[in-house]
């Protein structure tokens, strides 16, 4: 209740706290880093998800439209990733909290 005897808060919203997710993610899209603090995420998270034999050589570069462009070092590599594709974006979705990438496309690391 506010001052005044009323629900305090916008209207149709329960007074009490707020979820982390919701407060930190329009903090970030208020100063303009929301998609350089995914990227990040990203990359970490695709890290967790291949394993220390794998991770030094792919990087997960961007996300647009579900797509993760992911660059490797090698063609091997690559087709190895691409057939683990279904457990992967599953693993990477779960360490992200949301159903974000769809799919992943890959490219030569330079």
């Amino acid at each position: 209740m506010n001052r005044h005897g009323g629900a305090s808060g916008p209207p149709g919203r329960e007074p009490g706290p707020h979820h982390i997710a919701d407060v930190l993610g329009g903090a970030l899209r208020h100063l303009g880093v929301q998609r350089e603090v995914r990227e990040v995420q990203l990359r970490e998270a695709l890290a967790e998800v291949v394993g220390p034999a794998a991770a030094p050589r792919c990087e997960a570069l961007s996300l647009e439209r579900g797509t993760l462009l992911v660059a490797t070092r090698n063609g091997a590599l690559a087709h190895q990733l691409q057939m683990d594709m279904p457990a992967i974006v599953r693993a990477l979705n779960l360490r992200l909290g949301t159903d974000a990438v769809k799919r992943l496309r890959f490219t030569a690391l330079s």
